[in-house]
């Protein structure tokens, strides 16, 4: 059973796989969602990718991830096929990048995606190609289209490929009933691996209380994949981590008027640690939750995970943690070492 945890390339989620444990990475696929292009760099987009092999090769090495392209688009608002100072759209130009660097990636397309993008993918040197189906993006009576579409639009174009379908119903409330529907359906098509994607874990710890370490929800994600896997032992798993939505995109946050926040998953639950106020001394008051935490029932211990370490760090003021991404970090390497080992 491989783990395929959705990751955005950010220093803290990078950091979260580059801290893993040498085991741990032979379990897992991450699935990398791409840098963003900010609206003013569109002229020069490709400045975005400027370090991207070198980036990650120094990340992760020789670990094998799925790249997903589509993300690089989000602020933009459209999927465009923007050309380098080379003439080469945005996907060639990224795989270009990951080949130099002898990353071991494989490229995602998503079931919409426009047919330049698919060509550009397909006509890769990987074998292995990564279809991204957002079930939580249309209703079911949409399924047997989108199915025929793949099938005509996609893998049809290069039945040589092998083909990894993701079902991602990222954190939509939808029934049982619907996802065995959709493993149903998308089973149908020629596949090497299925994955289910979905998470329960909050986007944000507004329910959380300051200076605090709080039970906040059970972890329905992983125990509806183990319903669904008793009637398809064959399909296999993937999340969001505990990072539904970065936070502090703008420039315009006041630091001060923050928290630190730490996300810690159990095999049954989702806790937050949060800090007090920033401005109120609110790292000091993370240190006492970290205390709280590693004198907890549920509590890995500091050999479990590199996050675990520094959460006893911390506890034991050994490590200052006073910026957002190092919990974030902290938070998902330990969720990736967990679920890793639970599947």
């Amino acid at each position: 059973m491989t783990y395929y945890p959705i990751l955005k390339i950010s220093n803290a989620e990078m950091g979260a796989l580059e801290h893993l444990k040498e085991e741990t990475i032979d379990w897992i696929t991450p699935i990398l969602e791409s840098k963003i292009i900010a609206k003013d760099k569109i002229e020069q987009w490709w400045t975005t990718f400027r370090t991207l092999g070198k980036y990650l090769r120094g990340k992760i090495g020789e670990m094998t991830f799925i790249y997903d392209f589509s993300s690089a688009f989000e602020k933009i608002g459209e999927i465009r096929q923007l050309k380098d100072q080379n003439g080469f759209d945005l996907v060639q130009h990224c795989i270009m990048a990951m080949e130099e660097a002898q990353l071991n990636f494989i490229p995602c397309v998503h079931f919409d995606s426009p047919e330049w993008f698919i060509n550009s993918v397909l006509t890769s040197n990987s074998e292995v190609i990564a279809v991204r189906i957002r079930c939580h993006a249309f209703n079911s009576p949409m399924e047997e289209i989108v199915q025929k579409r793949i099938l005509e639009e996609i893998i049809g174009l290069n039945n040589e490929k092998k083909y990894i379908l993701i079902l991602d119903f990222y954190n939509s409330p939808i029934s049982l009933t619907r996802m065995e529907t959709s493993i149903k359906v998308f089973s149908s098509l020629p596949f090497q691996r299925i994955v289910f994607a979905l998470t329960s874990c909050p986007e944000d710890a507004n329910k959380a209380a300051p200076n605090s370490f709080t039970l906040i929800c059970q972890r329905e994600d992983l125990k509806t994949f183990r319903k669904l896997q008793e009637g398809y032992p064959y399909i296999e798993y993937g999340d969001y981590t505990v990072r539904l939505k970065p936070e502090f995109e703008g420039n315009d946050i006041n630091y001060y008027n923050t928290y630190l926040k730490l996300f810690y998953t159990t095999e049954d639950d989702y806790y937050i640690a949060k800090s007090s106020i920033l401005e109120k001394n609110g790292v000091e008051s993370f240190i006492a939750i970290c205390q709280e935490i590693i004198e907890s029932d549920v509590y890995s211990g500091a050999d479990f995970s590199y996050g675990d370490w520094a959460i006893k760090e911390c506890a034991e003021k050994k490590l200052i943690i006073s910026n957002h991404p190092k919990p974030i970090e902290f938070g998902i390497n330990h969720h990736i070492e967990l679920t890793a080992r639970l599947l």
